[in-house]
């Protein structure tokens, strides 16, 4: 088996390897062709150490060790020469618009404004589009990243990628923690969210979804080991903190209703208790200023466009019917939300597992249908439904386990 684990680690390594070479030749932003020159080379050597170890007795733990190799070559390396280049040149430059904003909003924040009516026309955020200087497009609790930087002056230690990485890593390390299951499949589940493309590209250069993602694995693994109110409360905190996040809401919350029963109100009332206080706060300052950068703007209706350019169903066809714009993007939502309710009533979730994987799916119709989307938005899909298959995974093993205690027939 884990010779298996290890082959399958050299094909996603020698995948990435090409991913990264295409980021390094082809990319529109400066940002992912430097990552992908300096990542291409972790990638390859991670590759060439796993066929190596597959071959020479794979170990969970020698597999863990070439993949700390990986992320410190894919990940934290780029990160920490962006972060060091960011310092020594334009404010503007080595670093993307997401953290940049997230640190302009918090300091508007400590000066008194409230960061979804200020503007961000001067600073680090001048050369950008329009949209992008003038819009703070998350939820609230985005903002605690950008403290470091709000508070303590620009110094390379305060680069909100230092705290979004940070973040997720401790929150991913409490998650593989807690998770009772098998160290190679706490293993794959890191590299998806770290140490592969989906993961250290945007470590290296935004990152603000990686702590929501890492929140999003933390419910997943609270929730199937029946800790709801903890589960509640990460939950809580990831949809505090971006729009993305309320995917999972409608079917990780079936999902304990139909396995726990009353116990579900714990997992929603920790949830609410912590979302809905800190989003209602700033709605309550400026409820106009809230809906046009929070809801308006992410969805391509702002009154100015999104740089958010990737193409979709939904952006191919609101650009060739502009005067139908807002019809289209309501009837494009309508479209997600019928098919999660058709999905619910059709193949409800009974587990955490099954939960995240009907999750990934709406992710995607969502993306494919959004008037506006970031290619980056991807990798809520992928690591929902490879966490989704891994939970799923871990709980049949516990059951097999058990019955195999118990003198039953394992299931299968």
């Amino acid at each position: 088996m884990d010779r298996r684990a290890a082959l399958a680690d050299a094909t996603l390594y020698g995948a990435s390897v090409i991913f990264a070479g295409t980021m390094a030749g082809f990319a529109a932003i400066p940002l992912y062709r430097e990552w992908g020159r300096l990542a291409a080379g972790s990638y390859a050597a991670g590759a060439l150490g796993a066929i190596f170890i597959a071959y020479r007795g794979a170990t969970v733990r020698a597999r863990a060790i070439v993949a700390v190799a990986v992320f410190a070559g894919a990940a934290l390396l780029p990160l920490g020469l962006e972060v060091a280049w960011r310092a020594r040149t334009a404010p503007g430059l080595h670093a993307q618009s997401e953290a940049i904003v997230t640190e302009e909003a918090a300091n508007a924040l400590l000066d008194g404004q409230d960061p979804y009516a200020a503007t961000y026309t001067n600073g680090p955020l001048a050369a950008r589009p329009a949209g992008t200087k003038t819009h703070f497009p998350y939820l609230p609790a985005m903002l605690v990243f950008g403290l470091p930087r709000a508070a303590g002056g620009n110094h390379p230690w305060t680069d909100a990628r230092l705290a979004f990485a940070a973040a997720t890593l401790g929150l991913a390390g409490l998650a593989l923690r807690r998770w009772k299951t098998d160290a190679g499949t706490r293993l794959r589940a890191f590299q998806v969210l770290a140490v592969l493309p989906t993961g250290a590209l945007l470590m290296a250069t935004g990152g603000d979804d990686l702590p929501v993602l890492a929140l999003l694995l933390l419910t997943l693994v609270l929730a199937a080991e029946g800790s709801l109110l903890p589960a509640g409360v990460a939950l809580g905190l990831a949809l505090a903190t971006k729009q993305t996040a309320w995917v999972l809401l409608p079917f990780i919350g079936t999902a304990i209703v139909l396995r726990y029963g009353s116990r579900a109100r714990r997992f929603g009332a920790a949830a609410a208790a912590v979302a809905l206080p800190v989003i209602v706060a700033f709605v309550a300052w400026s409820p106009g200023a809230f809906w046009e950068d929070a809801v308006r703007f992410p969805l391509g209706l702002g009154q100015a466009s999104t740089a958010a350019a990737t193409p979709t169903v939904g952006s191919v066809l609101v650009d060739a019917f502009p005067g139908l714009r807002a019809l289209l993007t309501v009837l494009l939502i309508g479209v997600v939300a019928v098919a999660a309710i058709a999905l619910l009533l059709r193949w409800p979730p009974l587990t955490m597992g099954g939960a995240a994987m009907r999750a990934a799916a709406i992710a995607s119709v969502a993306i494919a249908a959004a008037p506006a989307a970031r290619a980056g938005y991807v990798v809520y899909p992928v690591d929902l439904a490879v966490w989704g298959w891994l939970v799923a995974g871990s709980a049949r093993a516990a059951v097999n386990r058990r019955a195999g205690s118990s003198g039953l027939k394992p299931s299968t």
